[in-house]
């Protein structure tokens, strides 16, 4: 998929993967970011969406070492281990 994405789309697959697969919230994450375009997007907008970046810091804080976000060279992106 293109990367005109919308913050909605991301919140909208992530509401379509729990229902389908009936998982948690992380699970869904895990999953959605599985997709290499989705990664590619998430990965851009965490660092040029400031929205996107206040949400992914709130993430990185609230998961702890489980969170699916790292730092790496003074930029967040998706970490290696999904």
């Amino acid at each position: 998929m293109p990367m005109t994405r919308q913050r909605t789309d991301w919140f909208q697959a992530i509401k379509d993967i729990r229902a389908q697969h009936g998982c948690d919230i992380l699970a869904a994450e895990r999953i959605a970011l599985s997709d290499p375009d989705w990664r590619r997007w998430v990965d851009a907008q965490i660092n040029r969406d400031p929205d996107c970046r206040k949400m992914a810091r709130r993430h990185m804080k609230s998961r702890g070492p489980a969170s699916l976000i790292v730092v790496a060279d003074g930029r967040l992106k998706i970490g290696d281990a999904i």
